[in-house]
């Protein structure tokens, strides 16, 4: 795998289809912070609208835009006509998913959804507060504008296995959606920005293919072509953390798919993330996310 396929699959991403928006008129729709581990979307399939951040930045959306908020951000969604307070939609059920509707007709045609992810993922918290993908860069990315149609294909038809195909393709559609902003938008800094310096990142797939391994500074720094002091030095300024805290992030957002999707004994996950000690394992997972594995692990049994 890519460094990219394995910080998605680190971040367990997985995709939902929730809505569709019929909006005519004047009219405004409020978007509360999402949970942590949520990331909404919205792709615009016709018409216009604009959308307003926390901190009073506008952006206006349009027909083939594709929206996705990481941080799962509030938000207004806003017609753009006069400014109106924000009010609940009609709400229509029996299609594959849901209907809302404010007027009788649809100058504005949204889809929208959301997208799941591990608690403290990497990945998303390297990303900005939204990503815009134009309806420009969509049309000349075949498989990003077969996919929307595909999707609004399945959501218009609410045939058997519908809500499974939606949801899968929800899921292919935020991959899609990564690759696009990684390849029209420069990354300055960050564990992203990491993915593309030629000598720094073969270091970081490295890590991220084999992060059990027992490494040291010397030997990252001869992956890079460095002396010890220059990869320190080169890898911390660009990615913002020492080698080795992203080392541990990488070995804990692992271990905590595996403690809650797996049934592997402790001690082996600890082996399996590059601790010979599953004392040792238990403190830094604890320190990381707040609770110990066993105790992450018994909470999430009894909540399923």
């Amino acid at each position: 795998m890519t460094a990219i396929d394995t910080l998605i699959t680190l971040a367990n991403v997985r995709g939902s289809l929730d809505l569709r928006c019929q909006f005519q008129g004047d009219w405004a729709l409020d978007h509360a912070q999402e949970a942590s581990g949520v990331a909404p979307y919205h792709i615009v399939l016709a018409g216009q609208c604009r959308m307003e951040l926390p901190d009073g930045r506008r952006i206006t959306l349009a027909a083939g835009d594709i929206l996705v908020l990481p941080g799962g951000s509030s938000h207004v969604l806003l017609s753009n006509g006069i400014r109106v307070a924000s009010s609940s939609p009609q709400r229509i059920i029996g299609g594959l998913v849901p209907v809302q509707r404010f007027g009788d007709g649809a100058e504005l045609d949204l889809l929208c959804g959301h997208f799941l992810y591990q608690q403290d993922s990497m990945l998303f918290a390297a990303l900005p507060d939204h990503l815009l993908i134009a309806g420009s860069v969509c049309l000349n990315t075949a498989p990003l504008s077969s996919l929307v149609a595909l999707l609004r294909g399945e959501a218009d038809l609410n045939q058997m296995a519908g809500q499974f195909i939606v949801n899968s393709l929800s899921s292919a559609l935020f991959a899609l959606v990564l690759r696009a902003h990684l390849q029209n938008f420069t990354q300055i800094e960050g564990t992203l920005a990491l993915l593309t310096d030629k000598r720094l990142g073969p270091v970081w797939q490295t890590m991220l293919d084999d992060p059990a391994h027992d490494w040291n500074v010397e030997a990252l720094a001869g992956l890079a072509n460095m002396s010890r002091a220059t990869f320190i030095r080169a890898f911390s300024k660009l990615s913002g953390s020492s080698p080795w805290t992203l080392l541990t992030k990488v070995r804990m957002e692992r271990a905590y798919g595996l403690v809650t999707r797996t049934q592997n004994r402790l001690s082996d996950i600890a082996i399996q993330v590059g601790y010979q000690s599953q004392a040792a394992f238990s403190k830094v997972f604890k320190d990381t996310y707040g609770s110990a594995p066993g105790q992450l692990r018994r909470s999430n049994d009894s909540g399923s």
